[in-house]
């Protein structure tokens, strides 16, 4: 007798349709039980299993190695209990990532920006370029532009799985109201129009970018993105470096500064320059928080 059943399914985009579908069901499961526990407990829960069940993972040996770089007088016990407490916080920000809405809800209790200089924003307010790096919960670092009423928008690399992309991105719109660019061959285009507009532009540049551009991290050498700084000196926009730190459970201190963006005849050179001075200020502050940075990057060459 011959069968009914569809063989698209076991094609391999059949396949993949299916993987995405699981994924997908499963991020909602998981988003369900999390909003059943609260934000503060399901951001303590999520750490925990990260905490536990990351070392099985390939990316501890590699997160071990690069700390061992980084940090040569470090011993083995201090980079186990650097890489404990970053998994945890990788696996709370997971959560709260899941959570933005609720965490944005209660940001006066949560987001301290206080102590950051009045008026510090306003340059931004003919547009800007925002970078910043994954520490603490990133997702929140642009939470002072937001609370100013500033135009945000951010750029990013969509994911591989088009109903979990389209799930977590309703959740980031919580957060940029204005827009989400993923990239691709329009970007600049779109950048420009925006910043015309008066619009800022969140990017985060401290990952390895498929460009020559290498510059010196932590002592060795490291593959970087010029891009948020190609784009503040032709654009003329200023730039700012901002981060996140994790001070206690699901609350957060946010800092940042501007960066003087060089303007001579070799625009190439200035990129460059500028891109160094957003990664020293990376490196002073990864050293000052460790365990709150993804050392998984695979950022060195």
């Amino acid at each position: 007798m011959p069968s009914t059943a569809d063989p698209t399914i076991f094609s391999r985009d059949g396949l993949r349709r299916l993987s995405h579908a699981v994924q997908y069901r499963a991020l909602v499961f998981v988003a369900w039980a999390l909003g059943r526990l609260g934000l503060d407990r399901a951001s303590a829960f999520m750490g925990w299993c990260w905490r536990v069940l990351a070392p099985l993972n390939a990316r501890h040996a590699r997160v071990d190695e690069h700390l061992a770089a980084a940090f040569p007088d470090w011993d083995a016990a201090t980079r186990r209990r650097v890489i404990g407490d970053m998994w945890e916080n990788l696996g709370r920000t997971a959560a709260e990532t899941i959570l933005l809405p609720e965490l944005l809800a209660e940001a006066d209790a949560r987001i301290d920006w206080s102590h950051l200089p009045p008026g510090i924003l306003e340059p931004a307010r003919n547009g800007a370029i925002f970078v910043s790096l994954h520490t603490g919960n990133w997702e929140i670092v642009a939470w002072p532009m937001v609370a100013t009423g500033l135009p945000l928008h951010a750029i990013y690399k969509p994911l591989r799985n088009p109903p979990v992309e389209d799930w977590l991105a309703e959740k980031r719109r919580a957060l940029y109201r204005d827009g989400l660019l993923p990239i691709d061959r329009s970007i600049t285009l779109k950048i420009k129009t925006l910043a015309k507009a008066g619009a800022t532009v969140a990017i985060l540049a401290d990952q390895k970018d498929l460009t020559d551009f290498r510059l010196d991290f932590f002592g060795r050498p490291a593959g970087a993105t010029t891009f948020p700084a190609i784009l503040a000196r032709r654009l003329g926009l200023p730039l700012f470096v901002g981060r996140s730190i994790r001070t206690d459970g699901a609350h957060f201190r946010l800092d940042g500064r501007w960066l003087d963006v060089p303007a001579t005849d070799d625009a190439h050179a200035d990129a460059e320059r500028l891109t160094r001075d957003i990664h020293a200020v990376y490196e002073e502050w990864i050293r000052e928080y460790p365990a709150q940075w993804m050392w998984a990057h695979r950022k060195w060459l």
